[in-house]
């Protein structure tokens, strides 16, 4: 039986990728999988939920041999070995296929087979609410994986085959995950309003979140390195240097010596974010007045001057343009109470027997 995770090492621990995924058969080809799936994404889910539906398929080694016992029971269900071995491989290769220790591996081991728990419990509740998926979800499911990774149907039935998975299989996988996720909009999603009062009273507590970067509107004056001797590109400077002393444009003397893209726009770069710019330059144009022209700037690609015609400093974002940010945050944070408590209750009145 092959059980899926993807998960990646945070400062906390093990957490999810963040958004939930269709069981993607691509990963068969590659170390670190991609979420693929609108719909799921469209769940908005949290970690501590997407945790139990995040997929990576990773059979058991071949050859290994494994002498299959029970780990854990679940109210009428069990979790193998087999099981727990295959999600905790999934979840180390996602971290680089490494453990630092012995101890490290057996906190992950130790993490999934609570996930596996959860994940039992996240189904009886399915179960219990009777949620179904249609041949259409399964297929439009599939379809959605085949166009976001790129793969025609010959590709993703040899991923599909790669991976070890048969495609029945793995349309039971999609069938489970979709289930779930139905599962948790209606129990949880459904219930969840947040409100304009909310996001207003947020955006006040929490302005400093909302400012904009510093911005630069600059020129540039570029001189390639690669293939001229040292010579050529020191008497390229000594011109510039002699244009600017004389008073000469900026822009002109762009246009006559540099070897950027913008040349023949004067050097002239218009606007542009902290952060967008080479450390170096930005640490240049930082210290520069509006008007002044920085010394030679020496990087790895080449020697840049640069004339700082605007600085704009960061500005507070209006709340229109906020709003939906504010609102999915506070969202996904309801949503993530909601289910933690939710997991917990359900766990304190589950038949929980871990024998691992």
């Amino acid at each position: 039986m092959k059980h899926c995770y993807n998960l990646k090492k945070t400062q906390t621990g093990l957490d999810c990728a963040g958004t939930a995924v269709y069981a993607n058969p691509r990963n068969a080809l590659r170390s670190k999988p991609e979420c693929v799936s609108s719909f799921l994404r469209s769940a908005r889910l949290l970690p501590v939920i997407v945790i139990l539906l995040i997929t990576i398929c990773l059979p058991v080694a071949a050859g290994a041999e494994i002498v299959e016992r029970i780990v854990a029971v679940v109210n009428d269900s069990i979790i193998t070995l087999s099981e727990l071995n295959a999600a905790t491989a999934a979840a180390i290769d996602a971290i680089g296929g490494k453990t630092k220790d012995e101890k490290e591996a057996a906190g992950i081991k130790s993490k999934m087979l609570d996930t596996l728990v959860e994940q039992k419990l996240v189904r009886h509740a399915a179960d219990r609410a009777g949620i179904e998926v249609s041949e259409r979800e399964i297929d439009n499911a599939i379809e959605d994986v085949k166009q976001q990774n790129k793969l025609n149907q010959e590709t993703f039935m040899l991923a599909l085959a790669q991976s070890g998975l048969t495609f029945r299989e793995y349309k039971e996988q999609l069938r489970e995950q979709i289930r779930q996720v139905k599962f948790i909009n209606k129990e949880f999603r459904s219930k969840i309003n947040v409100t304009d009062d909310e996001v207003a009273q947020y955006y006040q507590r929490n302005s400093d979140e909302f400012y904009g970067p510093q911005s630069f509107d600059i020129a540039m004056i570029y001189i390639s390195s690669d293939g001229v001797d040292e010579k050529t590109v020191r008497l390229k400077l000594e011109k510039i240097r002699d244009g600017l002393d004389k008073g000469d444009s900026f822009g002109l003397l762009a246009r006559l010596f540099s070897n950027g893209v913008t040349a023949a726009a004067g050097g002239e770069m218009g606007s542009v974010k902290s952060g967008e710019l080479d450390s170096a330059i930005e640490e240049a144009a930082v210290k520069l007045a509006p008007g002044e022209v920085s010394q030679p700037i020496v990087t790895p690609s080449g020697i840049y001057i640069v004339k700082l015609n605007r600085r704009a400093e960061p500005a507070l974002k209006p709340i229109t343009q906020v709003s939906e940010q504010i609102k999915d945050k506070l969202f996904k944070k309801s949503l993530d109470d909601r289910f933690r408590f939710w997991l917990e209750e359900t766990k304190r009145f589950a038949h929980i027997d871990i024998r691992l």
